[in-house]
């Protein structure tokens, strides 16, 4: 963990940690405090070199005090230890400065995101966006179902699932997206020291597929008011939110679902509840959206909010228990994309060189091609792929160009169809044809 002297500061003056009598500066005080210092053309690591009494000559505000920061700034001793024992279990810290700080929250809360993030696992994750699964740790077996069903389908579609990690809704939606070969993003609310080095998420921190990240203290203990701060994080790392139950006027679900509402960050959908005591009810009431029952794709919850919504007595979940055949379309809007971005000035693609495996793709001509048809577009492309050695589904999905997930999902289905064989020790994949050449991914081999 290499911290430089810029987050060593903001760290000394946010974090709790150590001991000591001042109080770190909250989310708001250190926003105040962060704009003098750009004003005045200092950088926090200044604090940590000069004298902060002459350097802060002209601050001044009522609570942010400099016998506060001057107390604040010396736990240099405390925050060497600690920096230690973090980087031991992979550990890795951003401070709002830095350019791989998630673009999403400084977008949406600007001064109120968090001044530093915790974390372990690909923090490229931070910034895909995905679908947000939100509900009660005491879910009944019914929500925890739909959970896993939803970020199942988020997997297949090549969607990230956000949520927040506690037990119940949260740890269903999470692991039902990784177990199913997807990625998640988990906002902690406390002790991402030990969820870091948990069996549970393990093996996902080291494939790629998972980040935790938290903006406490990686030793913070649970506590009410951390995990309700933490809800907009969820929120706004993702693209729509759907809340799987909720209790009226009361927890952390019902708090962040009318948070969400009031500050418009992202589209909020609640699964149908027949309970009377269940407050989804209430939050369609408030402004959010029954989930639908016919859903071409999860990216229409952000893409067409201002459709019609469906009522709660027809209210099903089809989507999430479609088959593979039925979910053509969706294979077939990701290979449009990958068309898009191929495409030349006149939204045709440019050739590419004949060793490649995928030819020449008409964007045009591909939108009239049957769904049921790019299964086998892609078999034909992963022979051209394999035809030497086979190959990692990380690699297969970058020469394609196309999500993880959906390849995994294609993977599956031509290794049961006997398409394609599975090696082990590292896992890869390769065509079981022996008789091919390189082939165009939207036309004839040759």
């Amino acid at each position: 963990m290499n911290v430089n002297s810029q987050a060593q500061a903001v760290i000394l003056l946010t974090v709790p940690f150590g001991k000591t009598d001042a109080k770190p500066l909250s989310v708001r005080e250190w926003g105040r405090f962060a704009l003098w210092l750009k004003d005045h053309e200092l950088e926090p690591s200044r604090l940590l070199k000069g004298d902060p009494q002459s350097l802060l000559s002209g601050w001044m505000d009522r609570t942010v005090t400099l016998q506060r920061i001057e107390g604040l700034l010396d736990r240099g001793g405390a925050l060497g230890l600690a920096l230690e024992k973090w980087q031991r279990a992979g550990l890795w810290i951003v401070t709002r400065s830095e350019p791989d700080y998630p673009e999403r929250l400084k977008r949406r809360l600007r001064l109120d995101s968090p001044p530093v993030l915790f974390g372990c696992g690909n923090r490229a994750h931070l910034n895909k966006g995905g679908v947000a699964v939100v509900g009660s740790r005491d879910a009944d077996e019914a929500d925890l179902e739909f959970s896993t069903r939803l970020a199942r389908s988020a997997a297949n579609q090549g969607f990230s699932v956000i949520s927040g990690g506690a037990r119940g809704v949260d740890e269903s939606a999470m692991l039902g997206a990784l177990e199913n070969e997807g990625t998640s993003v988990g906002v902690l609310a406390d002790s991402v020291l030990r969820a870091a080095t948990s069996a549970k998420y393990r093996k996902y921190l080291l494939a790629g597929d998972l980040v935790l990240v938290s903006p406490f203290n990686p030793e913070a203990g649970f506590n009410v008011g951390n995990a309700m701060a933490r809800n907009k994080h969820i929120y706004c790392l993702s693209d729509a939110a759907v809340v799987v139950n909720s209790t009226p006027d009361k927890g952390g679900t019902w708090t962040g679902a009318t948070e969400d509402l009031k500050s418009g960050w992202v589209p909020l959908w609640v699964q149908h509840k027949d309970d009377p005591a269940s407050g989804n009810a209430a939050l369609v009431q408030k402004g959010a959206r029954w989930f639908p029952r016919d859903l071409p794709a999860l990216s229409s919850l952000w893409e067409t909010v201002n459709g019609s919504d469906t009522a709660p007595e027809e209210t099903s979940l089809p989507l999430l228990q479609q088959s593979e055949k039925e979910q053509a379309p969706y294979e077939a809007a990701t290979l449009h994309k990958m068309a898009a971005s191929a495409g030349s000035d006149d939204g045709t693609a440019d050739a590419p060189p004949s060793t490649d495996p995928i030819a020449t793709v008409d964007a045009k001509d591909s939108s009239s091609k049957p769904a049921s048809d790019f299964y086998s577009l892609f078999l034909q492309c992963l022979r051209g792929l394999t035809d030497d050695a086979p190959m990692k589904v990380e690699d297969i999905a970058a020469r394609l160009e196309l999500e993880k997930a959906q390849v995994n999902a294609w993977l599956k289905r031509g290794t049961t169809d006997g398409q394609i064989k599975k090696l082990s020790k590292p896992v890869r994949y390769q065509s079981t044809s022996a008789d091919h050449r390189q082939a165009s991914f939207f036309g004839n081999e040759s």
